[in-house]
């Protein structure tokens, strides 16, 4: 007899599948029937021959997007939970900081990248920064209010203990934000690849933006639905492998979830 947990892990797998099948027909079917010009929207058959046909040039412009990712991820991670622990540690520092980081959201990043490229020039630095800035907003957020959240009773049993702010924040805001500031991780993993696409629209002698770019100007509209689905791929492969090691650090929610 099977088990209930096994029985939803296939349901949770299957259907999700048999839906993407099902559409992925009535897009065949309905583009045959109705006979749209490829350049319009091509039929599934065409965008997978267009990926056979592009395979040999996507490496490179793939392993420059993980680059650009990858490096832009780390960043901007880093920079967001440095900045919420000073802005948890020292209140009157992040009554001071934490307004100017959200009113800085308002500007788009995109509206940023000219003067990146001014400043940082047309190589990799502009487009991991651009990716850092996308990143680390909800890093940031998500630890500052994990922080922010935890029980009075606990920091007052440790200021009962003789521990000051700096046990507070050691002992127990930190390890309380560790699963808050995990799951804006989680969010941040999503924007990762999309925000280096992005980047190299602007700029860029290769990546995936680049080669949405040169298909878009050549009408190879199959291309770009090629790079959609590298880029989708590419997307829940890194939430996948952020979410694991989110979950590995944090063992003792999984009877939770």
């Amino acid at each position: 007899m099977s088990s209930p947990n096994g029985a939803v892990t296939v349901r949770r797998v299957v259907s999700p599948l048999a839906l993407c099948a099902a559409l992925i027909v009535a897009w065949q079917v309905t583009v045959r029937v109705s006979h749209v010009p490829i350049f319009i929207v091509p039929a599934p058959s065409d965008v997978w021959h267009a990926a056979v046909r592009t395979a040999p040039l996507l490496g490179e412009h793939i392993a420059t997007t993980l680059t650009e990712a990858g490096l832009g991820l780390a960043l901007g991670v880093t920079v967001g939970a440095l900045l919420a622990v000073v802005i948890a540690a020292i209140p009157a520092v992040g009554d001071a900081i934490y307004p100017l980081v959200t009113f800085s959201q308002t500007i788009p990043i995109i509206v940023l990248a000219p003067l990146l490229i001014l400043w940082a020039g047309f190589g990799l630095t502009p487009k991991v920064i651009l990716v850092a800035l996308t990143v680390f907003f909800p890093v940031l957020v998500s630890a500052v209010s994990a922080m922010r959240s935890v029980e009075a009773d606990l920091t007052d049993m440790v200021a009962g203990l003789g521990g000051g702010r700096r046990h507070q924040l050691w002992f127990v805001r930190l390890p309380a934000a560790l699963p808050g500031a995990l799951s804006g991780l989680r969010l941040a993993a999503t924007y990762t690849i999309g925000a280096a696409v992005v980047s190299e629209y602007l700029a860029g002698q290769s990546g995936l933006g680049v080669f949405i770019q040169r298909s878009r100007k050549a009408y190879a509209v199959d291309q770009i639905f090629v790079a959609i689905l590298v880029i989708a791929v590419l997307t829940a492969v890194l939430f996948v492998i952020v979410d694991t090691l989110c979950r590995l650090a944090t063992p003792w929610q999984r009877d939770q979830r």
